[in-house]
């Protein structure tokens, strides 16, 4: 029986998100007839296998592949990438050199601009020097009209997104920016519908299997939060929301997205399309959400999948 380790926990904000993703996993693994074992990334960055503290060496022994269950810093980054690379572990997901691209939202949009694919608005802000916070928020207000979509320059798409609609919504962001030295990017806010479009490798006898159009509908973009958005309490999803040539167009931009980044298994790129049927890019995920209700889960059903044949098709190729 082949073992697989599911890495999941992490020291990214994304933790919690992370435990949901690799339970659902674990639970696909052993239906789909594979050994699952635990491999928890604590939040001080301590391994454990089977709940002992370990290290790579021992992950080097106890599995034949890793599924990489982490989501945002250390998961998705690349970081992990490379250390699994070194080691010669097996592992699910993007290699390194890919993830890092697609982590980085500022490489990532100026990737996608290359394919002359459209991108909001945006200026990147590096809060380092002697430039104050309302010199920062004053030169943002002055380049750049409101709504403002703020996100850190790296880091994993449900985290930290915040919507200000005010100066004052805007300078309590980049205080807090300032203060802990976080280079972040200002978006302008597009109106319109969410669509996230993930793509397999290797899937259903299809190199490239583009799965459903899904409209992600979320209460965060259209008031101000504070907090860290959550992938589960804070938005509805749902598929049926476009018509034909938007489903077309979607499915094969997010192709498009996946093979440039050299995207690896599989990839959910996020767009919208505005009020006149404009497509944006948002972003794209390299190591999408696996958990209840999730864009991509929700997407697998509609063509009558199920996570358990996702997890068999891509450890078939290990």
């Amino acid at each position: 029986m082949k073992r697989i380790g599911i890495l999941r926990g992490g020291i990214s904000p994304e933790y919690n998100i992370s435990l949901k993703t690799g339970a659902n996993v674990g639970r696909a693994l052993a239906d789909a007839g594979f050994e699952a074992i635990d491999m928890l990334l604590d939040k001080e960055g301590v391994l454990h296998i089977k709940g002992i503290p370990a290290d790579l060496e021992t992950a080097q022994q106890s599995v034949d592949t890793v599924w990489n269950a982490l989501h945002g810093e250390f998961g998705e980054d690349g970081q992990l990438q490379q250390l699994l690379e070194d080691f010669g572990i097996p592992y699910t997901g993007s290699r390194s050199e890919a993830s890092a691209l697609a982590f980085n939202k500022q490489s990532a949009k100026e990737k996608v601009k290359e394919l002359g694919i459209n991108t909001p608005q945006s200026m990147l802000i590096m809060p380092e020097g002697e430039e104050s916070v309302s010199a920062i928020t004053a030169r943002i207000y002055n380049t750049m009209a409101p709504p403002w979509v703020l996100k850190p320059l790296a880091g994993g798409g449900s985290v930290r997104a915040y919507f200000a609609f005010t100066p004052l919504e805007l300078s309590q962001f980049v205080d807090d920016s300032v203060a802990h030295a976080a280079p972040f990017l200002v978006e302008q806010y597009i109106q319109g519908r969410e669509a996230a479009v993930g793509v397999i490798n290797d899937f259903r006898t299809k190199s490239e299997y583009v799965l459903p159009v899904v409209e992600v509908k979320s209460g965060s973009r259209e008031v101000l939060n504070h907090g860290l958005r959550s992938s589960e309490s804070d938005y509805a999803v749902h598929a049926g929301s476009f018509n034909s040539d938007e489903r077309e167009t979607l499915s094969t931009l997010a192709r498009e997205i996946h093979n440039a980044f050299d995207a690896s298994d599989y990839s959910q790129s996020e767009f919208i399309i505005d009020n006149r049927g404009k497509v944006w890019f948002i972003e794209i995920d390299t190591h999408p959400h696996l958990t209840k209700n999730s864009p991509f889960l929700v997407a697998l059903e509609a063509v009558g999948s199920s996570l358990q044949e996702f997890v068999k098709s891509i450890l078939e190729k290990k």
